[in-house]
């Protein structure tokens, strides 16, 4: 039997972001029109958030990476290159092919690589460095036929692959670590404004406090409650369509907020930030990237933290962003130690974590995937994936039982776990440990 075609993009997003109007885009399906998305090894740095997702559904301002560099470079993506474990879940999410071979004279985009603005590409062959990574390849027929996906993910196979292959200076920036997202968000929201962005669609009470309304956009059937401030002074602020701003919040730019988030009464938004879809936010929240559907309701202080999706944190839960020395924060990552070189890192938050009430986070805390947290002591500074954290120990959680909770969340929110999913995340209870060690 014939597989079905991946699913075009805005039926993907339809999907996964119910009630929430999306603007249509052009679909592309010819391969000698467009761009190949690829992941390298770099992708083992971004652990634990790439376990549920790849490196091109990241998330660096306002748009995710797919659909940033399809932006930045006038060009379609017409296929991904990524880990075969993720794979199955990549095709329903990214809406184009998936591992597949190349078409003459391709053109390969690394998805670590953030470039601001139309590149000029030199003629095939090319291989564009970034310091000493590789940024893009332009491929003539030879080299499509022989490349495949492993090579890329391999730096000895990937540096046999291409030797001989004439080299040039690609512009912009590799990003290496979670944290580089959020060091960078302030540049990448304000790089991501446009003039025409300075759009009311919804009319505003005229009581809202408006500061810089040039630098304000206002999405369709969204409502700002009259008592809410929306401060542009310091950067644009973007509210998408259905979003709702309670009584007595203030949200400062530059931020993004999603389709159908909700800002709760009495919420402090100061920037940057980049809120993804369907969010629920309270609290005071500072220079942090939220993925979809993630609960931060109640009071309590989050900073300069790269959050995944389907997280929720219990009332009370804060982080520390800010060492009492105010030097260098570290995080512990795959078994390694490694200097941020940043004042303010809070660290990094999987997928489907849960914290309890009051939860207290350490500065530069990595939080794997699924992990529980129910414990009145301080959260130690890594948590395995699936980890379970109490008083007593950190255990290993029933990756069975964490996933039959996660199926009861989503489906409170409307959204239907696939298949691809649900044997995504019983794999990794097995994987992601191996994984998350990896030195």
């Amino acid at each position: 039997m014939a597989r079905e075609a991946p699913k075009p993009p805005e039926r993907v997003r339809a999907a996964r972001f119910p009630g929430v109007h999306l603007a249509p885009r052009t679909l592309y399906w010819d391969p000698m029109k467009g761009i190949v998305l690829f992941e390298d090894e770099g992708f083992a740095n971004f652990l634990p958030l790439l376990l549920w997702r790849t490196v091109f559904e990241l998330r660096p301002g306002r748009d995710i990476i797919l659909d940033r560099t399809a932006q930045q470079l006038a060009l379609p993506v017409v296929g991904v290159w990524t880990r075969d474990w993720i794979a199955p879940v990549a095709r329903h999410r990214c809406g184009a092919a998936v591992n597949r071979a190349l078409a003459p004279d391709a053109l390969l985009i690394n998805g670590r690589w953030l470039c601001e603005g139309p590149v000029s590409f030199p003629a095939a062959p090319a291989v564009g460095m970034a310091g000493t990574e590789v940024a893009y390849i332009v491929c003539d027929q030879k080299l499509s036929e022989q490349l495949a996906p492993g090579d890329l993910l391999s730096a000895e196979r990937r540096k046999l692959a291409l030797t001989g292959v004439p080299r040039t200076v690609a512009p912009g920036e590799m990003l290496r670590y979670p944290w580089d997202i959020v060091r960078r968000l302030p540049r990448t929201l304000e790089a991501d404004w446009k003039p025409r962005d300075a759009v009311v669609e919804e009319p505003l009470d005229p009581r809202v406090t408006v500061e810089n309304p040039e630098r304000v956009h206002i999405g369709l059937h969204t409502r700002v409650h009259p008592t809410a401030v929306l401060d542009a002074s310091a950067g644009p602020v973007y509210l998408s369509e259905n979003v709702r701003v309670g009584p007595y919040s203030v949200i400062e730019g530059p931020v993004y907020i999603g389709p159908g988030s909700q800002i709760n009464p009495h919420a402090w938004l100061h920037g940057p930030n980049a809120i993804g879809p369907v969010c629920k936010l309270g609290g005071e929240i500072v220079g942090c990237v939220i993925h979809g559907y993630t609960n931060k309701q109640h009071h309590g202080f989050l900073g300069h933290c790269y959050v995944g999706s389907w997280v929720n944190f219990g009332a009370g839960t804060s982080n520390s962003d800010l060492k009492n020395t105010y030097g260098s924060v570290r995080v512990s990552l795959h078994g390694t130690v490694v200097d941020t070189g940043l004042l303010f890192c809070g660290g990094v938050i999987g997928d489907h974590v849960k914290t309890a009430i009051n939860a207290t986070l350490p500065t530069g805390v990595v939080l794997g995937m699924a992990a529980v947290i129910n414990t009145s002591r301080v959260v130690p500074k890594f948590v395995p994936s699936f980890g379970w954290v109490t008083d007593a120990a950190v255990n290993r959680g029933d990756p069975a039982r964490l996933l039959d909770v996660a199926v009861k969340v989503m489906s409170r929110r409307h959204v239907d776990i696939t298949d691809e999913e649900v044997e995504l995340m019983l794999d990794l209870g097995t994987r992601a440990f191996a994984l998350e060690q990896r030195r």
